[in-house]
């Protein structure tokens, strides 16, 4: 050999060897490895004894048809980019790979020359960025529609306040008409329903309002149980399996009922010829923090429940949606694809994380984690009996309303009722009354969401004008607002719109006796 090839050949091995990326020569016909570097026996794990016994045909994880393709493309092209192929290491595991492929004839025989660079960890960080970019985007979406659906929550509640207030006082007008009582019931009924969708929408958007206090969700759960049994048809059995000395949970017990009675309805509309239910509970510890349906959970000590049914499941293509508000695979009239959107909405105000495992025709399983909280006393779970309605004693009231109906609707309530009211449109009118009558009233009650000035301002100006003076907050929504208020010195109550007037007395009364 002379000097020169000898030169030339030794600066081909020092890159063959030196290499980053696997290469390695196989015989075009035959497809028998007959060298390869050793970045290429690092990659894939195998010894250069094992790879002189192998072909092209053992490493991809493809047909033995579609690699024959691909060598007859090298062949007619002279050079071919293969792109990602996934191939298999010697320990069985799976590598993700860019190959470059070209022909190389060299005494009459045709040979192939490739390159593999190793892509699986680039691979892995795309996919955990898109994973992160997807769960970013629907939490932005769910924080749209969430405070949509707060909007018009809002904007609802209004109309169900003045419907409500109207149709109580036709019952106090016209008691003694049975046909006009039964009527009236029946809008009352009505509005009751339209609440319970409100109350979803508020949830949805994390406005609600909610009184979260230490319970245990055994007990919950095995409060619930009767009332689950009426929902449930006989053809379906509920089955609860309980882990003893669960940890209490800071909770809202409505909210969490409501979440669980929307799963068990859930699981019964996908069992029409019956089944089984299985409600779980089990405390567990989370070593890191986890990514629930794009709500992070940090590390820590967690209560689980599980809502398991043996029904028709949910095809795979819906499942990435089923938490989105009005989305719902039932037929027109039967659902509005609030249901799921609730339970995901009161599982994220209370820093819990929740995700479905579901097989068509096997059943779904939802799993639910809530923040445990050790060496917290539960509350007792003990439903508070409504109060009579109480009498007024000639005390003096200003209400405040932007919405003219509603100050007329609850105005005429309280003054059939033996109160003495005054009205005002916003917060400036009221103050200009208070200023004027400085000592009149007894009371003022005002809305929380009014413009320019809004419920909680007008109240630290009231209390700068009559620190005696106590104030009732009325809202749609408003959770943070409120618990914002509670510092309020003169704060002596807040009622939820919509309200039955004896919800409104009761407070109005607390109030005024504080």
């Amino acid at each position: 050999m002379k000097p020169a090839e000898e030169e030339s050949n030794l600066r081909y091995r020092a890159l063959f060897e030196c290499a980053q990326d696997g290469i390695f020569l196989f015989d075009a016909d035959a497809g028998k490895f007959v060298e390869v570097n050793g970045a290429f026996l690092r990659m894939f794990g195998y010894s250069p004894e094992q790879i002189t016994q192998m072909t092209i045909f053992d490493l991809p994880r493809d047909t033995e048809e579609n690699i024959r393709k691909n060598i007859q493309r090298v062949l007619q092209h002279g050079y071919w980019q293969l792109g990602e192929r996934t191939y298999r290491r010697a320990d069985g595991s799976l590598i993700e790979v860019e190959v470059y492929a070209a022909l190389l004839n060299l005494s009459d025989r045709r040979y192939i020359m490739a390159v593999a660079r190793d892509i699986t960890e680039r691979k892995r960080n795309e996919q955990e960025r898109q994973r992160m970019q997807e769960q970013l985007e629907q939490a932005r979406k769910m924080e749209t529609i969430g405070t949509l659906a707060a909007g018009v929550a809002h904007d609802f509640n209004n109309v169900l306040s003045v419907i409500m207030g109207n149709a109580e006082l036709l019952l106090v007008t016209h008691a003694s008409d049975r046909r006009v009582t039964e009527h009236v019931r029946q809008i009352l009924q009505a509005c009751e329903r339209g609440k319970k969708v409100v109350d979803a929408l508020l949830t949805l958007g994390r406005r609600s309002v909610s009184e979260m206090r230490f319970h245990n969700l055994n007990s919950l759960i095995s409060a619930s149980q009767q009332i689950l049994s009426h929902i449930l048809p006989a053809t379906i059995r509920l089955e609860i399996h309980l882990q003893p000395n669960l940890p209490a949970v800071k909770m809202d017990v409505t909210q969490i009922e409501q979440m669980i009675m929307n799963l068990c309805s859930n699981a019964r509309d996908a069992m029409p010829s019956g089944g089984s239910i299985i409600l779980r509970t089990c405390s567990l510890m989370l070593r890191t923090p986890r990514v629930m349906s794009g709500i992070h959970l940090p590390a820590g000590e967690y209560v689980c429940l599980e809502v398991e049914d043996t029904g028709a499941g949910i095809p795979p293509e819906h499942l990435p949606r089923i938490f989105e508000p009005f989305f719902t695979t039932k037929p027109v009239g039967m659902g509005t694809g609030l249901g799921l959107a609730t339970v995901y909405g009161i599982v994220q105000a209370h820093g819990g994380g929740i995700e479905v495992q579901s097989t068509p025709g096997k059943g779904t399983c939802f799993r639910i984690l809530l923040p445990a909280a050790r060496g917290e006393e539960p509350a007792s779970t003990e439903i508070e009996q409504p109060q009579g309605i109480p009498h007024a004693s000639s005390r003096r009231i200003l209400f405040v309303d932007d919405e003219q109906n509603i100050r007329e609707t609850v105005a005429q309530m309280l003054r059939l009722q033996g109160y003495e009211v005054d009205v005002a449109a916003n917060g400036e009118e009221a103050l200009q009354i208070l200023r004027e009558r400085r000592e009149h009233y007894h009371l003022l009650i005002t809305d929380l969401t009014m413009p320019e000035m809004d419920g909680i301002r007008l109240a630290q100006q009231v209390h700068a004008l009559n620190p005696d003076l106590p104030v009732v907050l009325c809202s749609g929504y408003g959770a943070e607002v409120i618990e914002q208020a509670s510092g309020l010195p003169n704060l002596a109550g807040h009622v939820q719109k919509p309200y039955r007037r004896q919800q409104l007395f009761a407070v109005i009364e607390q109030a005024l006796n504080r």
